[in-house]
């Protein structure tokens, strides 16, 4: 019989519900999300940036 892995979900600063199939794993994608998402943030304001500039 294979076992099926309960999802475990932690709920970001930002409102996103970030999963994991343990609380380790949910950790991890959490901290991958806030290194994307501070990334995106800062692609945006560099963007708006350089269109002022044109």
């Amino acid at each position: 019989m294979v076992k099926k892995k309960q999802p475990y979900d932690i709920e970001c600063e930002c409102g996103m519900k970030i999963r994991g199939f343990s609380e380790h794993h949910a950790k991890q994608n959490l901290k991958i999300h806030k290194q994307t998402s501070q990334k995106h943030k800062e692609l945006l304001e560099l963007k708006k940036k350089w269109l002022k500039e044109k």
